[in-house]
Protein backbone atom coordinates (compact mmCIF):
# COMPACT_ATOMS: atom_id res chain seq x y z
CA UNK A 1 0.00 0.00 0.00
CA UNK A 2 1.35 3.71 -0.57
CA UNK A 3 3.20 4.74 2.19
CA UNK A 4 0.82 8.05 2.50
CA UNK A 5 -2.00 6.39 1.83
CA UNK A 6 -1.65 4.03 4.69
CA UNK A 7 -0.23 6.86 7.25
CA UNK A 8 -3.58 8.95 6.42
CA UNK A 9 -5.54 5.84 6.78
CA UNK A 10 -4.13 5.02 10.54
CA UNK A 11 -4.50 8.56 11.35
CA UNK A 12 -8.20 8.22 10.38
CA UNK A 13 -9.00 5.28 12.50
CA UNK A 14 -7.32 6.88 15.81
CA UNK A 15 -9.36 10.08 14.92
CA UNK A 16 -12.99 7.69 14.63
CA UNK A 17 -11.74 6.44 18.33
CA UNK A 18 -10.98 10.07 19.57
CA UNK A 19 -14.38 10.84 18.47
CA UNK A 20 -15.89 7.72 19.70
CA UNK A 21 -14.06 8.86 23.40
CA UNK A 22 -15.36 12.92 23.06
CA UNK A 23 -19.32 11.68 21.80
CA UNK A 24 -19.31 9.82 25.08
CA UNK A 25 -18.15 11.89 27.23
CA UNK A 26 -20.43 15.05 26.39
CA UNK A 27 -23.58 12.06 26.65
CA UNK A 28 -22.66 11.56 30.57
CA UNK A 29 -21.64 15.69 31.11
CA UNK A 30 -24.69 15.91 33.09
CA UNK A 31 -24.07 12.13 34.77
CA UNK A 32 -22.93 13.02 38.58
CA UNK A 33 -19.26 11.95 39.40
CA UNK A 34 -18.76 10.82 35.58
CA UNK A 35 -14.75 10.53 34.57
CA UNK A 36 -14.02 11.75 31.28
CA UNK A 37 -12.38 8.76 29.16
CA UNK A 38 -9.07 10.50 27.32
CA UNK A 39 -7.35 9.10 24.26
CA UNK A 40 -3.60 9.81 23.90
CA UNK A 41 -2.31 9.35 20.28
CA UNK A 42 0.61 6.85 19.80
CA UNK A 43 3.50 9.03 18.48
CA UNK A 44 4.33 6.04 16.00
CA UNK A 45 1.55 4.86 14.74
CA UNK A 46 3.11 5.37 11.33
CA UNK A 47 4.64 2.42 12.05
CA UNK A 48 2.63 0.51 13.92
CA UNK A 49 -0.76 1.06 12.84
CA UNK A 50 -2.00 0.18 16.32
CA UNK A 51 -4.46 2.62 18.27
CA UNK A 52 -4.03 5.56 20.69
CA UNK A 53 -3.71 4.80 24.31
CA UNK A 54 -6.90 5.57 26.01
CA UNK A 55 -6.58 6.58 29.55
CA UNK A 56 -9.55 8.01 32.14
CA UNK A 57 -9.28 11.93 34.05
CA UNK A 58 -9.96 10.86 37.54
CA UNK A 59 -9.73 14.91 37.99
CA UNK A 60 -12.78 15.69 40.97
CA UNK A 61 -15.29 17.44 39.26
CA UNK A 62 -17.55 20.55 40.90
CA UNK A 63 -19.79 20.20 43.60
CA UNK A 64 -23.06 21.51 43.55
CA UNK A 65 -25.02 21.85 46.77
CA UNK A 66 -28.02 20.57 46.81
CA UNK A 67 -29.33 20.50 50.92
CA UNK A 68 -30.62 16.82 50.49
CA UNK A 69 -29.14 15.24 53.57
CA UNK A 70 -28.16 11.69 51.50
CA UNK A 71 -26.47 13.68 49.08
CA UNK A 72 -23.15 13.59 49.44
CA UNK A 73 -19.70 14.47 47.58
CA UNK A 74 -15.70 13.44 47.96
CA UNK A 75 -14.10 15.86 48.75
CA UNK A 76 -10.88 15.73 47.14
CA UNK A 77 -9.33 12.63 46.40
CA UNK A 78 -11.20 9.26 47.29
CA UNK A 79 -13.29 6.64 46.65
CA UNK A 80 -16.24 4.63 47.99
CA UNK A 81 -16.82 1.24 47.81
CA UNK A 82 -20.01 -0.35 46.41
CA UNK A 83 -21.09 -3.38 45.15
CA UNK A 84 -23.25 -3.34 41.62
CA UNK A 85 -26.50 -4.86 41.28
CA UNK A 86 -24.81 -7.97 39.38
CA UNK A 87 -22.88 -8.55 42.89
CA UNK A 88 -19.09 -7.09 41.80
CA UNK A 89 -16.97 -4.52 44.07
CA UNK A 90 -15.78 -1.47 42.41
CA UNK A 91 -15.35 1.84 43.16
CA UNK A 92 -17.44 4.93 42.89
CA UNK A 93 -17.56 8.86 43.62
CA UNK A 94 -21.35 8.61 43.09
CA UNK A 95 -23.09 10.17 46.30
CA UNK A 96 -26.83 10.57 44.90
CA UNK A 97 -28.01 8.19 47.53
CA UNK A 98 -31.56 6.74 48.80
CA UNK A 99 -32.66 4.00 50.95
CA UNK A 100 -34.06 1.12 48.84
CA UNK A 101 -37.51 -1.12 49.67
CA UNK A 102 -35.32 -3.30 51.83
CA UNK A 103 -33.77 -0.74 53.66
CA UNK A 104 -30.43 -0.59 51.71
CA UNK A 105 -28.39 2.57 51.34
CA UNK A 106 -27.97 2.89 47.48
CA UNK A 107 -27.18 5.20 44.98
CA UNK A 108 -28.90 6.47 42.23
CA UNK A 109 -28.19 3.41 39.57
CA UNK A 110 -29.11 1.18 42.66
CA UNK A 111 -25.17 0.57 43.28
CA UNK A 112 -25.07 -0.87 47.29
CA UNK A 113 -22.85 1.38 49.16
CA UNK A 114 -20.53 -0.42 51.54
CA UNK A 115 -19.56 0.22 55.23
CA UNK A 116 -16.11 -0.71 57.09
CA UNK A 117 -17.97 -4.08 58.28
CA UNK A 118 -20.17 -5.25 54.71
CA UNK A 119 -23.81 -3.06 53.21
CA UNK A 120 -24.93 -0.61 55.06
CA UNK A 121 -28.68 -1.20 55.93
CA UNK A 122 -31.17 0.79 57.95
CA UNK A 123 -34.85 0.47 59.20
CA UNK A 124 -37.69 1.45 57.05
CA UNK A 125 -39.27 5.08 57.56
CA UNK A 126 -36.07 6.04 59.92
CA UNK A 127 -34.33 9.36 59.50
CA UNK A 128 -30.98 8.61 57.82
CA UNK A 129 -27.91 11.21 58.69
CA UNK A 130 -24.51 11.21 57.26
CA UNK A 131 -21.46 12.52 59.04
CA UNK A 132 -18.42 14.04 57.05
CA UNK A 133 -16.42 10.45 58.22
CA UNK A 134 -18.78 8.77 56.44
CA UNK A 135 -20.08 8.06 59.63
CA UNK A 136 -24.04 6.63 59.25
CA UNK A 137 -26.47 7.07 61.76
CA UNK A 138 -30.45 7.10 61.68
CA UNK A 139 -33.04 7.64 64.26
CA UNK A 140 -36.16 4.95 64.44
CA UNK A 141 -39.95 6.25 63.12
CA UNK A 142 -41.14 7.79 66.38
CA UNK A 143 -37.87 8.72 68.64
CA UNK A 144 -36.41 11.85 69.21
CA UNK A 145 -32.88 12.57 68.49
CA UNK A 146 -31.94 10.85 71.50
CA UNK A 147 -32.62 7.95 70.32
CA UNK A 148 -30.60 8.35 67.41
CA UNK A 149 -28.42 4.84 65.95
CA UNK A 150 -25.02 4.76 64.48
CA UNK A 151 -25.13 2.12 61.56
CA UNK A 152 -21.98 2.30 60.27
CA UNK A 153 -19.44 3.94 58.62
CA UNK A 154 -19.03 4.00 54.64
CA UNK A 155 -16.07 2.59 53.26
CA UNK A 156 -13.75 5.22 51.99
CA UNK A 157 -10.82 4.63 50.33
CA UNK A 158 -8.05 6.24 48.63
CA UNK A 159 -6.07 4.34 46.15
CA UNK A 160 -3.48 5.03 43.99
CA UNK A 161 -5.18 6.34 40.26
CA UNK A 162 -2.03 4.45 38.77
CA UNK A 163 -3.83 1.00 40.27
CA UNK A 164 -7.23 2.19 38.35
CA UNK A 165 -9.05 1.04 35.42
CA UNK A 166 -12.25 2.10 33.48
CA UNK A 167 -14.24 -0.87 32.21
CA UNK A 168 -16.66 -0.40 28.89
CA UNK A 169 -19.56 -0.58 31.10
CA UNK A 170 -18.18 2.82 33.36
CA UNK A 171 -17.03 0.83 36.13
CA UNK A 172 -14.16 2.11 37.84
CA UNK A 173 -12.16 -1.00 39.55
CA UNK A 174 -8.87 -1.34 41.44
CA UNK A 175 -6.12 -4.09 40.62
CA UNK A 176 -4.87 -6.77 42.75
CA UNK A 177 -1.92 -4.04 44.42
CA UNK A 178 -4.23 -1.11 45.25
CA UNK A 179 -4.49 -0.19 48.22
CA UNK A 180 -8.14 -0.37 49.51
CA UNK A 181 -7.81 0.09 53.48
CA UNK A 182 -10.16 2.66 55.04
CA UNK A 183 -8.67 5.73 54.53
CA UNK A 184 -9.33 8.75 57.55
CA UNK A 185 -8.19 11.43 55.69
CA UNK A 186 -11.12 11.31 52.88
CA UNK A 187 -14.01 12.86 53.77
CA UNK A 188 -17.30 13.97 52.20
CA UNK A 189 -19.17 17.09 51.67
CA UNK A 190 -22.88 16.59 52.62
CA UNK A 191 -25.74 17.79 51.26
CA UNK A 192 -23.49 18.01 47.74
CA UNK A 193 -22.86 16.18 44.48
CA UNK A 194 -19.84 15.88 42.57
CA UNK A 195 -20.62 17.47 38.93
CA UNK A 196 -19.36 15.13 36.12
CA UNK A 197 -15.38 16.86 34.99
CA UNK A 198 -16.51 16.56 31.47
CA UNK A 199 -16.01 19.86 30.01
CA UNK A 200 -18.80 20.70 27.62
CA UNK A 201 -17.38 23.71 25.61
CA UNK A 202 -13.97 22.37 25.26
CA UNK A 203 -15.38 18.66 24.47
CA UNK A 204 -17.38 20.65 21.29
CA UNK A 205 -14.70 22.15 20.44
CA UNK A 206 -12.41 19.11 20.25
CA UNK A 207 -15.46 17.26 18.16
CA UNK A 208 -15.38 19.97 15.35
CA UNK A 209 -11.32 19.69 15.61
CA UNK A 210 -11.62 16.41 14.90
CA UNK A 211 -14.29 16.45 12.46
CA UNK A 212 -12.10 19.21 10.28
CA UNK A 213 -9.16 16.43 10.82
CA UNK A 214 -10.90 13.34 9.38
CA UNK A 215 -11.79 15.37 6.50
CA UNK A 216 -8.39 16.01 6.36
CA UNK A 217 -6.89 12.88 6.74
CA UNK A 218 -9.98 11.39 4.02
CA UNK A 219 -9.05 13.85 1.43
CA UNK A 220 -5.36 12.89 1.69
CA UNK A 221 -6.45 9.25 0.87
CA UNK A 222 -8.05 10.02 -1.93
CA UNK A 223 -5.33 12.29 -3.79
CA UNK A 224 -3.03 9.50 -3.22
CA UNK A 225 -5.24 6.89 -4.12
CA UNK A 226 -5.71 9.41 -7.39
CA UNK A 227 -1.70 9.74 -7.82
CA UNK A 228 -1.03 5.63 -7.52
CA UNK A 229 -3.56 5.67 -10.17
CA UNK A 230 -1.95 8.66 -12.56
CA UNK A 231 1.56 6.47 -11.82
CA UNK A 232 0.48 3.52 -12.58
CA UNK A 233 -1.02 4.83 -15.90
CA UNK A 234 2.35 6.69 -16.87
CA UNK A 235 3.84 2.86 -16.48
CA UNK A 236 1.40 1.57 -19.19
CA UNK A 237 2.51 4.35 -21.20
CA UNK A 238 5.65 3.96 -20.94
Amino acid sequence: MNTVLQIAAAASRQIETAQAAVTHNLANAGTTAFKADLLYAEQGYSKSGEMGESAVDFSAGNMAYTGRDLDIAIAGDGWMQVITPSGEQVLSRRGDLRIDPNGNLVDATQNQILGEAGPINVPADSQVTIGADGTVSFIPRGETALGTVITGRILLVNPNPDNLTKGLDGKIRADAEANLEPAAEVQLAVGALETSNVNPIASMVQMIELSRSFESHIQTMKSADELDAASAGLMRLE
